[in-house]
């Protein structure tokens, strides 16, 4: 009997991009490899509603909706039969939590149906992030195809303001900021969200502030990341934060939207983690010990990024 092979796909975290990435932004996307997951048999049957996704997705894939559009075809045969033997995705990566649940399973199903057959001088990042972008969108509605990318190469991936796409290193550790994760302990479903934005993009007040503020702000703080320019990065990101504050309330869950405006008292800059809506949002500081001493006033847990 043939076995999966375990190959292992990490979460990621969009640093910056949320939802720009729609209308020409620049975005910066790192794995996370805090939470992973890989495909496996579920010999116990344990894992049902994880099967019954990937089946349903399947059936998605084998109506022709999707598939017609992709670079590189899936073995749907192998697929189906792994299925019967009861395929799930063992995963410790929280679902509607904008670390990528769905990015790491496109990219799992992709490395074993599709990409197996495939030279790899043939898998550009181009033609990979189209295929992800097709992939996931059944997850999502519309997706960028930038996290299943992140995840499947497993490196940080850059695009640039000429929506050129590069693999960068990027090593946080080294940034001189401290990040970390807030856990909302909600979820946030993706799909509405960005149907949201795109509903509110028809309105000139909004897109001219989006246009002016936010795309400028994102920008600047990943190029300021980038070239380890704290002051710059900090600056953009407070433009980015207080944007996020006035225009991007529905996204911003519970009472959060106090909590991050309290936070900038204390030079802690607080902004989604991808879209939003619940799931983790992502904390920086100039050090550890700002970003420690505001968690332990606030009474916030934090999940180390770095």
């Amino acid at each position: 009997m043939n076995v999966i092979k375990l190959e292992t796909y990490h979460s990621k975290l969009l640093l910056f991009g949320e939802y720009g990435l729609m209308y020409d932004s620049m975005a910066l996307s790192v794995p996370f490899p805090k939470f992973s997951g890989f495909l496996d048999l579920d010999t116990d049957q344990s894992h049902q509603e994880s099967t019954v996704e990937i089946r349903k997705f399947f059936v998605h894939l084998k109506s022709g909706n999707s598939s017609q559009n992709l670079n590189f075809a899936f073995d749907q045969e192998s697929l189906e039969n792994d299925l019967a033997r009861n395929l799930y995705f063992n995963s410790n990566i929280p679902q509607q939590y904008g670390v990528g649940s769905s990015g790491a399973l496109v990219a799992a199903l992709f490395s074993k149906y599709a990409a197996y057959a495939i030279p790899a001088n043939q898998l550009t990042p181009e033609l990979l992030k189209a295929d992800f972008s097709v992939l996931e969108s059944y997850f999502h509605g519309r997706s960028s195809g930038l996290d299943p990318l992140t995840s499947y190469l497993n490196k940080a991936m850059l695009i640039d303001s000429k929506k050129v796409i590069h693999q960068v290193d990027v090593n946080l550790s080294q940034s001189g900021l401290a990040m970390a994760l807030i856990d909302t302990q909600e979820t946030g479903a993706t799909g509405p969200l960005v149907q949201h934005f795109i509903d509110q993009m028809n309105f000139p007040e909004f897109q001219k502030a989006f246009e002016n503020q936010f795309l400028p702000s994102n920008n600047a703080c990943i190029e300021s990341l980038l070239d380890r320019r704290t002051r710059d990065f900090f600056e953009a990101l407070e433009q980015l934060v207080r944007f996020q504050l006035q225009y991007f309330e529905r996204m911003i869950p519970g009472n959060f939207k106090t909590i991050i405006t309290e936070a900038l008292n204390n030079q802690v800059f607080i902004k989604l983690l991808g879209s939003g809506g619940g799931g983790f949002l992502i904390a920086f500081a100039e050090s550890k010990n700002i970003l420690a001493q505001w968690a332990a006033k606030s009474q916030i847990s934090l999940l180390k990024v770095i």
